[in-house]
């Protein structure tokens, strides 16, 4: 009895013994990837499984679906990961315990059993759904329902085809079991299951009977002793086909239908012309009017409808004409120095002539020869209004002051002839030539009655 209870204590000790020698280390017969961890520490453990699985996440994975299509990814695009962690504390596990008894049994066992760990691998969730997004993109195939066309005027049945999507079930399983071959490239096999269809044929058959109706039809417009027939090719181009409270329907579209009608109006309609009678007399006729003549499409469009209903196959429909009476109005003349264009104040600039006119109201009250601006950098046209005064603005673009200065917007303005900071200042002899940047030059003298005269709000009629 003595004996065995010495064997006993001496075994213990053994393995009590061994226990403290690794007690921070991979106890003996501990493998991974064909490597001997005993007596590694952690961090050694984690360097060697990391430098093993690094790569491993750069390899390409290419899934591919029983219908032949492929999506190719790296392993890293799949949301894998190696738990580096996870995987060493898998390592340490061996020969532990909490209980001293079980934790002797655990280390006796490692005297003799080999243990292999694997790397241990997590995914990332969204990456993962990403990455399975893209994959059913590729793989998956759609459905084709269905449907009817018409060609050369008659009526088509392009019969609808099966889809398939992918059965991504056991992928990530796959895809974890794969990478720990090391391959550069991997193969991944997915089934798929077919997808039947919405519309087959066998949902047409209303929908080819009422297309069947519209293209017996012949429709004839008739207006202003012209006619028009519309052709098979015509009458198909106002059937349109799809859905329509969940049935396949055929219907008449009536955009296509107003769009013929229009091409049959632009030939027959006279468009209105307004007369225009001079605002400055209220007398002199600028422009003669003339009465518009338009076909009303909107019936037209109404009683083809009705007649592509009808069970009488030709009919003939007298389309009818509205009449729009001209206007009279008062415009100014497009051109030219016209007294009277605005009430009040106003200043009229010809770039033909190079001339600025005062007006108030009807009355001419002065008029100067001026120079606007070059071909290169021409005045605009149109109404503008003086924005404020400034007897001595500064232009830093051109390095000059401008006297008499009064704003137009946009950089533009009316003022006298520019003065450079040496004294300088342009000649006379520049007035009546296009030759400024786009503002209008005033002589001296003549700035100075316009910038007094002419109050901010001014308008400014500048025209050719």
């Amino acid at each position: 009895m003595v004996a065995i209870l010495s064997l006993i204590f001496c075994v213990a000790l053994s393995l009590f013994l061994y226990q403290k020698a690794y007690a921070n280390k991979i106890v003996r017969n501990v493998y991974y990837d064909g490597i001997n961890l005993e007596g590694k520490t952690r961090a050694q453990v984690k360097t060697i499984i990391q430098t093993k699985t690094d790569d491993l996440l750069d390899n390409k994975l290419v899934t591919k679906s029983d219908t032949g299509k492929e999506y190719d990814a790296a392993f890293s695009q799949t949301g894998i990961s190696f738990d580096t962690n996870a995987t060493v504390n898998n390592a340490f596990s061996f020969g532990r315990n909490d209980q001293f008894l079980p934790t002797l049994y655990a280390l006796s066992k490692t005297m003799f059993i080999k243990n292999d760990i694997q790397a241990l691998t997590t995914f990332d969730d969204n990456e993962y759904q990403s990455y399975l997004a893209a994959t059913q993109s590729s793989l998956n195939l759609p459905p084709v329902d269905a449907s009817l066309s018409i060609t050369s005027g008659k009526i088509v049945t392009n019969t609808g085809t099966n889809g398939v999507t992918v059965d991504s079930s056991g992928l990530k399983d796959e895809i974890t079991s794969q990478i720990l071959t090391k391959q550069e490239v991997v193969l991944i096999e997915v089934p798929t299951t077919p997808i039947t269809p919405t519309l087959l044929t066998e949902n047409l058959s209303s929908a080819k009977s009422t297309a069947e109706g519209y293209l017996s039809h012949q429709i004839i417009l008739t207006v202003a002793s012209q006619s028009y027939t519309a052709s098979s090719s015509d009458i198909a181009g106002w059937i349109s086909f799809g859905l329509q409270n969940g049935k396949y329907a055929a219907w008449l579209n009536d955009t296509t239908i107003k769009t013929f009608i229009g091409k049959i109006a632009a030939k027959n309609d006279i468009s209105v012309i307004d007369t225009k009678i001079s605002a400055v007399d209220n007398a002199t006729v600028l422009q003669q009017g003339r009465q518009g003549i338009y076909v009303d499409q909107n019936d037209a469009l109404a009683k083809i409808k009705v007649a592509m209903a009808s069970s009488v196959t030709t009919t003939t429909i007298a389309l009818i004409q509205t009449t729009k009476d001209p206007q009279t109005i008062k415009v100014f003349p497009d051109e030219g120095i016209v007294p009277g264009r605005f009430p009040g104040k106003y200043i009229d600039v010809d770039l033909t002539k190079q001339l600025m006119t005062l007006f108030d109201g009807s009355t001419q009250v002065a008029q100067y020869i001026v120079s606007t601006g070059k071909a290169s950098t021409p005045t605009p046209v149109g109404t503008r209004t003086i924005e404020g005064h400034s007897g001595r603005a500064w232009s830093a673009p051109f390095g000059l002051y401008m006297p008499y200065f009064m704003g137009l917007g946009g950089g533009y303005g009316i003022h006298e002839l520019p003065e450079w900071p040496n004294g300088y200042k342009e000649g006379e002899a520049h007035l009546g030539t296009p030759v400024s940047h786009g503002c209008i030059r005033l002589g001296v003298g003549a700035a100075q009655t316009v910038y007094d005269w002419t109050p901010d709000g001014t308008q400014v009629y500048i025209h050719k």
